[in-house]
């Protein structure tokens, strides 16, 4: 089962995707900032990270950095937020505009990135 970190700070907009996302069959882990997030990565294992940038306490970029100067480096992240002139970290695997994108898009987005992780995994 791939396992997906949604970070995102907007409570109702997280749990309508993680429930979207469980009834697809992923399991989902929600932080609400990055340091959250931080705390959740340093118990479990995830497929892919699903980021939102302007947040309290640790935001999106500031998480991000940090992560890639951890063990967890190699996790994959798409940048999900509303801000269009955004920083865009160099590694992102995607860079989603939530106002740009339905529900189900988005989903098949996400469908779409855990299977090229799970493809790496297999070979």
């Amino acid at each position: 089962m791939s396992k997906v970190l949604i970070v995102e700070d907007d409570r109702n907009y997280r749990e309508i995707l993680a429930k979207v996302l469980a009834k697809e069959g992923i399991e989902v882990m929600c932080a609400e900032d990055g340091q959250r997030a931080v705390d959740i990565l340093l118990e479990k294992d995830v497929d892919l990270i699903i980021l939102d940038l302007l947040m309290p306490n640790m935001d999106g970029v500031n998480f991000y950095y940090h992560l890639k100067n951890t063990i967890k480096k190699d996790i994959p992240v798409v940048i999900l937020t509303n801000l269009i002139e955004a920083p865009y970290p160099s590694g992102v695997k995607d860079f989603i505009i939530k106002a740009n994108v339905s529900l189900a898009e988005l989903v098949g987005k996400i469908k779409l990135h855990l299977s090229q992780v799970n493809y790496t995994k297999k070979s």
